[in-house]
């Protein structure tokens, strides 16, 4: 779905019709009512353009298409015309012409960006990746439908990373510029070159690549309603095969006994289970997938045969893996359901687990009563982390997440 035709002209082109949208008079209460009728549409699961999406997806990724409706639902959920028109004045207004660079690990990353932006006023000219061409394209089609100028403001674009010459337009035509993607992904890009005086193309907002876990203290992983917590954990984990940034990786339990602790993680490898019966895990994995999944099998069944305090639970054709490893610090997954879970004594352990991937945590939910939640809230926002929400919910942040720490609302308010 490459759109081989492009050339740095017709972006320039683009670029000239994204700008007279601009121009145009429409105010942010009908952008917000455009984009809620949008997204009314796509969270029904029969609408056309999603179940094209949703093929499309399971076809070239090899996800099962439950998978995807159930990511896709969440994905969609926070999306209601109130919550958009809540936004509405707590937005800057601006007029400018914005570049996205998108991901292509997720389909719909960039949603809550797309949306904030068009509501602040601006015009978006969205580069998606070559893995992922599928849903904002269709999205965008159905904002068309939706109120033909308000879509007139969003036009979404394929090329190959290859196409410097595309990437390098797509600067020179936009005010400034925000990317999603790796670590590798954001490097790759072309910045280096000296951003023009009138600060022209710039790099605003980078989102590279950031993890995200959970914390359950004692008394909720011990009770009988741990089920509960451990069914909306395996959820978060398994959505969107746990390939976000939103998807927790390491589930630390609040304890100081090692056994609990392990029952714990015994239980999250049932929850994982009981999900993979109803959501099916993928029909295939490239190689590189498949090995990353097997070297954290392989390397903690060594490690237990080892003599460590180490536990493998795993489903079949890995489906999910669960490594209990009580003294772990946090532990980067391959995703595809991959999970460790450890315990840790006190929150200032938990601070010293996570010094791993400081400043790269984009999101903790936690099980605890209102005032422990409150406490640890306060400590992982000194952390830097810019979501905390109930297990469950961390797929589905609010519009006024601050992705990142906030960089693309900074950049839409002029600041850096």
């Amino acid at each position: 779905m490459l759109d081989a035709h492009l050339t740095a002209a017709h972006l320039s082109a683009v670029a000239e019709r994204l700008r007279s949208a601009v121009r145009a008079a429409v105010p942010p209460e009908r952008v917000a009512i455009a984009l809620g009728v949008a997204c009314e549409r796509w969270r029904d699961r029969d609408y056309v353009r999603r179940r094209e999406t949703v093929g499309a997806i399971a076809a070239a990724w090899g996800w099962s298409e439950v998978l995807i409706d159930e990511s896709i639902d969440a994905l969609m959920a926070p999306m209601s015309r109130w919550a958009l028109e809540n936004q509405i004045g707590r937005l800057p207004c601006r007029s400018q012409l914005v570049g996205l660079i998108m991901p292509g690990n997720v389909p719909g990353a960039g949603i809550h960006e797309v949306a904030v932006a068009l509501l602040a006023g601006c015009a978006l000219m969205v580069k998606t990746a070559a893995a992922e061409p599928f849903f904002l394209s269709r999205f965008a089609q159905t904002l068309r439908e939706a109120d033909a100028a308000a879509g007139a403001r969003l036009t979404v674009l394929n090329w190959n990373r290859a196409r410097f010459d595309l990437t390098a337009s797509l600067r020179t035509n936009c005010d400034w510029i925000a990317a999603f993607g790796s670590d590798d992904t954001i490097a790759a890009l072309d910045f280096s070159v000296a951003t023009p005086p009138d600060g022209m193309g710039r790099l605003a907002a980078a989102f590279g690549g950031r993890v995200s876990g959970a914390l359950v203290a004692a008394e909720f992983a011990l009770q009988p309603a741990s089920t509960r917590i451990t069914e909306a954990l395996a959820r978060d984990i398994s959505l969107f095969e746990q390939q976000g940034c939103l998807s927790p990786q390491h589930i630390f339990v609040e304890s100081a006994d090692s056994s609990a602790i392990a029952k714990f993680a015994c239980e999250i490898a049932a929850a994982l289970e009981r999900f993979a019966i109803r959501v099916p895990p993928p029909r295939r994995y490239s190689l590189e997938d498949a090995a990353a999944v097997r070297r954290v099998r392989e390397t903690a069944r060594w490690r237990a045969l080892g003599g460590s305090a180490v536990v493998l639970a795993e489903g079949d054709n890995l489906g999910w893996t669960v490594v209990y490893d009580h003294q772990a610090n946090f532990t980067v997954s391959p995703g595809f359901r991959t999970v460790t879970v450890s315990g840790i004594p006190d929150l200032a352990d938990l601070k010293r687990r996570l010094q791993p991937v400081t400043g790269r945590v984009e999101a903790f939910a936690i099980a605890a009563s209102r005032e422990r939640f409150d406490s640890v809230s306060s400590i992982l926002a000194a952390l830097g982390v810019s979501y905390v929400c109930d297990p469950g919910a961390m797929q589905s942040p609010p519009l006024d997440w601050s992705h990142g720490g906030g960089a693309f609302r900074r950049a839409l308010a002029g600041s850096r």
